[in-house]
C-alpha cells in the first residue's frame, strides 16, 4: 500500500493541497484501505479501488470501494478498532455506504 499513500499524496500535493491537509488525505484513505484489508474478506483476500478526483475547484473526494461484507463495529474494540472514527476525524465530510455489492467510504476535502 506504500505505493498509493506516495500517488496520493504526489495528486493532492499537485492540486494544491498544503502539507497538512496531504497527510490527512493520505492517512485517512490508508485507514479505509486498512479496513478493507482487516475486515471485508473473513473468508480470504479481495480487492479494493481507491479513486481520487477533484470535482470542484477546491473540493477533492477520495472514495475506497471494496465489494466484501460489511461488519458492524465491536461494542468493545479493544485496542483496534478505531480506523472510522479515525477517517472522521481527518476528513471534512465522510459517507460510508454500505450493501450487498460492497462497501464505499466517500471522503471529502476542501483545498
Amino acid at each position: 500500500m506504500r505505493w498509493v499513500r506516495l500517488r496520493l499524496a504526489e495528486w493532492a500535493t499537485g492540486v494544491g493541497m498544503d502539507r497538512d491537509g496531504v497527510d490527512d488525505l493520505v492517512l485517512a484513505a490508508y485507514e479505509a484501505l486498512a479496513n478493507v484489508a482487516d475486515h471485508a474478506y473473513p473468508d480470504g483476500p479481495g480487492d479494493a479501488w481507491v479513486e481520487a478526483d477533484r470535482y470542484a475547484p477546491d473540493q477533492l473526494v477520495v472514495v475506497v470501494t471494496d465489494r466484501g461484507r460489511w461488519r458492524p463495529p465491536p461494542s468493545d474494540p479493544g485496542l483496534r478498532g478505531r480506523g472510522m472514527t479515525l477517517i472522521a476525524a481527518l476528513a471534512e465530510k465522510v459517507a460510508v455506504q454500505r450493501g450487498d455489492a460492497g462497501t464505499r467510504v466517500v471522503m471529502h476535502w476542501r483545498v
